[in-house]
């Protein structure tokens, strides 16, 4: 994650958003009392969506479920699910 002052995001804003829409993680933008990150809506996206499933109760063990199942031999061909 590349880090950068408020003062010089101010100055240097578009640089600052061109580097948040490539650079993993965005930029933080440093500030004396705060800090903020600036990162592009796919990345926000991503992070909502997993921030989603990960408060699914089950979630995990039908994770362990399937890594089982699939350990046994356990599985389906494309044509058995979509046909």
């Amino acid at each position: 994650m590349h880090q950068v002052t408020s003062e010089y995001a101010k100055n240097n804003f578009n640089e600052v958003i061109e580097r948040a829409g490539t650079e993993p993680g965005g930029v933080l933008i440093v500030q004396e009392d705060k800090n903020l990150v600036l990162i592009n809506q796919e990345e926000l996206d991503a992070l909502v969506e997993t921030a989603y499933w990960l408060q699914e109760p089950d979630l995990l063990a039908d994770i362990a479920q399937a890594q089982e199942e699939y350990k046994k031999g356990e599985v389906l061909t494309m044509e058995q699910v979509f046909s």
